[in-house]
């Protein structure tokens, strides 16, 4: 998996996408349509699977459109590595969290981590709300710096708080079973 900045980011998308593949979604176009995921992420993410043995890519087909089907490799990956992300706990981005968690429960098959995972960042989301109610108008500033600090922070909030109710929402609405591998 990629060794970047944004490592953890690209680790979730990167099993998720591997998963969706074994699924049976193995072209850009069909990650897009069926999963809602960006071609500009999902080719560098295939790109990225095909280099470390993941995945296998077919001729090209129709528009040049080249499907994807999952290694051996691939499937020891997915069975053992969505663990790290459990133990590495939520990013604090929903999106991401979300991969998580349903990949929690595609290999998993546990939905009460799955749903606590979502809760975690959930709580995450709200304890960042305390951090910046409690860092408002700290520093003595210029009017200018000051009124932007003010105002980001007014949006702030409402912000983390929806996206923590979004958190909550989503462990709630968790399906008991997803199949996997």
């Amino acid at each position: 998996m990629s060794e970047t900045r944004d490592k953890r980011r690209r680790t979730d998308l990167d099993l998720f996408v591997l998963a969706l593949i074994a699924d049976g979604i193995s072209t850009p176009y069909e990650l897009q349509k069926a999963a809602g995921l960006s071609q500009g992420a999902t080719v560098p993410t295939l790109q990225r699977l095909f280099e470390a043995g993941f995945v296998r890519q077919g001729k090209p087909g129709a528009r040049g459109r080249t499907d994807h089907t999952i290694t051996s490799a691939g499937r020891k990956q997915l069975k053992t590595a969505w663990r790290t992300l459990l133990d590495d706990g939520p990013s604090g981005d929903l999106d991401a969290d979300l991969r998580v968690a349903l990949l929690i429960l595609w290999a998993g098959g546990e939905r009460r981590l799955a749903a606590d995972f979502l809760r975690h960042s959930a709580e995450k989301k709200s304890e960042s709300i305390v951090e910046i109610e409690e860092n408002r108008d700290i520093a003595v500033l210029a009017p200018l710096a000051l009124w932007y600090q003010r105002l980001r922070s007014a949006s702030a909030i409402p912000l983390l708080k929806g996206r923590s109710e979004a958190a909550l929402a989503m462990a709630e609405a968790l399906p008991r079973r997803l199949s996997g591998t």
